[in-house]
């Protein structure tokens, strides 16, 4: 097996001792601690209190000096079984929440003293900013490239860890606040740099409040879209290597060094192995999906088109029409051409999804606006009819680009998908700078296809797995920076093969509306299944208490006994554990592969690099996704079997991604109710109509 490691470091406690300063009021310079997390002795001397202060080792008058242990001490009790266990002394050392929080303080302060741009908040980790030798060619900004350190207790080893993150480049002005106050509103500015120090704009000194003049903002998409840039195109190249290559550059120059190992004592050489025992694959098969006559593939692409969709739209009256600008007329000429299976490079709707191509001209809507759209459209299609018993596809041609920074432009988009919704009919936006302008377009048109099929209720492909009793809800969110509300959750339910039946969206506060959607989606599985053996449900974070209390009492209500499990799915982002093939020279670990970080937590490699084939790197370069399993009968997550069933099938809907033939990391339980999450506060009412409620119009 290859050998693996983490972005993880080891060291051990510096001392044995410590001698920590707390008091019960608050002042600048301290850090605040739940009383919860503080020596006995504390309470003791103060009293009851929420939260309690510290200056860590720094001896300030009529504070109360406690001195203890850095490591617990042990000692053998007689259980009621009559056992002997070995449990902690209460109150014998410091908390490790505590010594987490001074080791964080003892990194800020190094890198601060050094002269380096820090975070202020080190209570969960430290970031660091250096900077980078890639500079703008404009000379507008100054790159920097962001680490974050954040001190851990023995989470994959017996020692204390030093996490080790590559959190990507930021860009700070090198023109002030001053100067950019009559472009950008206030509320744009969110990060700035003060005298060498880093800052929210809100919490800026005084001192900074008398000298916009020296405050610098560090770029943000609020600052861009007020001064009109244009959106760069994502970096598509292989983030492993540059996050390996970020962080084995700064531990050479910043961590590997006297200085930093005389507060850190650093014992390992370089970045941890992960243990041979901690990794495992799911099955073989997992990848394998279901295309036409039943045949078999793991790669989408190839899959449909050698056999065709596993089941064709049900709607045999299908009439496609165009919403276009006068001057986009070839755009929409050459997109026809594809669609007939007339240009080579792509053989046509009829051919590779099966599906018939008419194109209505009678519903065709030609509009003169290019700038402002809207009206024109609006009128045409609510003035219009459209016969019940033929199904629409509207291909809008977007004279809009998603990413022009006038918001109100880029609004168009969400209103015309909701008034189609309105009226029965899903869409299809194409942009027209790209059809003519690249001459390799023909190889997006398989993902436009299996984008159409979905909406006209078609499946594209499906699991190659027996149909089980039971349920998979899906729930994910978005977070909003343009809207006030900040998260919206949607639930998704589908069966064990991947077949989706239906979503509903929530405000992140609305707790029991969730619950009764997931019940909802019990009550109708019931109807049609006799049985139903377990709920399975991928949530984007922890559910808290108030999130599964009402789902179980539900289910109590409803006489169902049947196990509740709860499988959270995070996006590992930069600042996360990951971990790097060090046998293949890309350093991605192979798809399928996952990680035991703790009790029931996983990292999971969601990607196409498969064993016996050759990885094609235009399909990315995927970070983990990191899994927490739980139950509502607690004993049956410790069944390794069903632990990998879970995630097995986090996996397997990974595949299940219908506005792509290329993988997904994230599975589509939780990137589906992401994409509606991220359209619905555009919808009247934050509501989607009741026709959109069962199509994958979002697509």
């Amino acid at each position: 097996m290859p050998k693996h490691c983490f972005n993880i470091l080891t060291f051990n406690h510096p001392q044995d001792e410590l001698t920590f300063y707390f008091t019960d009021k608050e002042q600048d310079g301290l850090t605040r601690v739940y009383h919860t997390l503080v020596p006995t002795e504390v309470i003791e001397k103060y009293g009851e209190q929420e939260h309690y202060y510290t200056s860590f080792e720094q001896e300030i008058p009529d504070f109360l000096p406690v001195s203890k242990p850095t490591s617990l001490t042990f000692q053998t009790i007689i259980n009621d079984e009559g056992e002997e266990k070995s449990v902690p002394v209460a109150n014998s050392a410091f908390s490790s929440s505590i010594l987490k929080r001074y080791y964080n303080s003892l990194i800020h302060n190094n890198f601060k003293g050094k002269g380096c741009l820090v975070k202020p908040n080190f209570v969960s980790d430290t970031e660091v900013w250096l900077q980078s030798n890639a500079q703008d060619a404009e000379g507008i900004y100054k790159t920097f490239d962001r680490f974050s350190l954040k001190v851990q207790f023995k989470t994959v080893s017996s020692s204390l860890e030093l996490l080790v993150t590559f959190e990507g480049k930021s860009k700070i002005f090198r023109i002030p606040v001053s100067e950019l106050f009559e472009e950008v509103p206030v509320k744009a500015f969110n990060w700035v740099v003060y005298e060498k120090g880093l800052f929210r704009f809100d919490e800026l000194p005084d001192a900074g409040k008398r000298e916009y003049e020296k405050v610098y903002p560090v770029w943000n998409f609020e600052i861009r879209d007020a001064l009109h840039q244009e959106t760069g195109a994502p970096d598509k190249s292989n983030k492993y290597k540059k996050f390996k290559a970020a962080i084995d550059k700064f531990y050479a120059r910043h961590l590997n060094t006297q200085e930093f190992k005389s507060i850190i004592p650093i014992s390992s050489n370089d970045f941890i192995p992960v243990e041979k025992a901690r990794i495992g694959s799911v099955e073989k098969n997992s990848n394998r999906l279901l295309f036409g006559r039943q045949q078999s593939h793991k790669i989408p692409m190839y899959g449909i088109r050698d056999y065709g969709p596993f089941d064709l739209s049900p709607s045999s009256k299908i009439h496609f029409f165009f919403i276009i600008h006068e001057e986009d007329k070839p755009v929409a000429t050459t997109i026809h051409k594809y669609f007939n299976g007339n240009l080579s490079g792509f053989k046509g709707l009829s051919r590779f999804i099966h599906t018939p191509y008419h194109p209505d001209k009678e519903q065709a809507i030609v509009f003169k606006d290019r700038e402002n759209p809207w009206p024109e459209i609006y009128e045409e299609i609510t003035n219009r009819d459209f016969d019940s018993d033929i199904q629409y596809l509207a291909i809008y041609i977007s004279p809009i680009s998603k990413s022009v920074p006038d918001k109100s432009r880029r609004l168009v988009y969400y209103k015309l998908k909701e008034l189609l919704i309105k009226k029965g009919v899903s869409s299809q936006v194409i942009d027209p700078d790209k059809v003519l302008t690249n001459d390799k377009y023909h190889f997006s048109l398989p993902n436009i296809a299996i984008a159409i099929l979905a909406k006209l209720n078609g499946t594209p492909w499906r699991l190659d797995t027996k149909l089980k009793n039971e349920l998979i809800v899906g729930v994910g969110a978005f977070k909003h920076t343009e809207v006030d509300i900040q998260y919206i959750g949607s639930a998704f339910s589908f069966s064990n093969t991947g077949k989706f039946n239906r979503f509903e969206c929530f405000q992140k506060d609305q707790t029991k509306e969730l619950a009764g959607s997931i019940l909802r989606a019990v009550k109708d599985y019931v109807s049609v299944n006799s049985e139903i053996s377990r709920l399975i449900i991928h949530f984007y974070k922890e559910m808290n208490k108030d999130e599964v209390e009402p789902i179980e009492k539900g289910l109590k209500d409803l006489k169902l006994k049947i196990p509740v499990f709860i499988v959270a799915i995070n996006k590992t982002e930069s600042s996360d554990i990951v971990a790097f093939d060090m046998g293949w020279k890309d350093l991605m670990p192979v798809s399928g592969t996952f990680i035991k970080l703790s009790y029931n937590r996983f990292l999971l490699f969601n990607n196409t690099r498969y064993p016996d084939s050759e990885f094609n790197s235009h399909d990315g370069y995927s970070f983990p996704v990191k899994l927490k399993i739980s139950c509502s009968n607690p004993e049956l997550v410790d069944d390794y079997k069903t632990v990998k069933e879970l995630i097995d099938q986090v996996y397997q809907f990974s595949r299940m991604y219908w506005k792509s033939v290329r993988q997904q990391n994230l599975p589509v339980t939780i990137k589906y109710p992401e994409m509606v999450a991220e359209m619905l506060p555009y919808f009247e009412g934050n509501e989607i109509p009741d026709y959109g409620k069962d199509n994958l119009w979002f697509l």
